[in-house]
């Protein structure tokens, strides 16, 4: 094997995450940070494969991604999909608990196809997800910071969920708030931090 087709490889495996990345709705500061791609080269991958395609097409959104907390955890059903989610992160490795925050992710092509590949698990075992591809960022980048969202365990339903750990006082499990509103439903209440 000559040294330039190794080069190649390489080069392929970022093109192809790009694409993966532009059919998700990604952002162009977000196929950048996971593949190293400059600004030009991404747009044109979008002008030459995705602007002029038949049926719907695929939309570029524009601006920096979100970085706020609060959409993922404002009611009930997003903390419970936040922490659907983070379950899938944690389970392919693009976090850790024990040692904080896991592996180097800007420019990793591997870990990037992984977590296109939590997203579009996600959104095909969650029934109706509010979670985009740009809010799914921010919540691995949030969770992996550890300083406002964590990841709890109820010791009585076992739901993992996301809840803002400068909340005080800190709210109950979402899954069993839900329950305890269904009529003749009373539960009590405990959880326990993970991480």
């Amino acid at each position: 094997m000559r040294a330039t087709d190794n080069r190649y490889k390489g080069e392929r495996n970022r093109f192809e995450l790009a694409m993966r990345m532009i059919r998700l709705e990604a952002r162009t500061g977000t196929i950048r940070y996971w593949t190293n791609l400059s600004d030009d080269r991404i747009r044109k991958l979008y002008n030459s494969y995705f602007k002029f395609i038949d049926g719907a097409p695929i939309r570029r959104r524009r601006g920096k991604s979100p970085t706020q907390i609060g959409p993922l955890i404002r009611s009930s059903a997003r903390s419970l999909e936040s922490g659907v989610f983070v379950n899938m992160l944690l389970a392919n490795g693009l976090f850790s608990i024990e040692h904080p925050p896991g592996p180097r992710l800007k420019g990793n092509v591997n870990l990037g196809h992984r977590f296109c590949q939590c997203f579009e698990t996600h959104r095909m075992t969650v029934p109706q997800p509010t979670l985009s591809f740009e809010w799914g960022w921010n919540l691995l980048r949030n969770i992996r910071r550890g300083d406002e969202l964590r990841l709890a365990h109820c010791d009585v339903c076992s739901i993992a969920y996301v809840y803002d750990q400068l909340q005080v006082p800190r709210g109950d499990c979402p899954a069993c708030l839900t329950l305890r509103k269904v009529p003749g439903r009373h539960a009590p209440i405990r959880h326990t931090a993970m991480g």
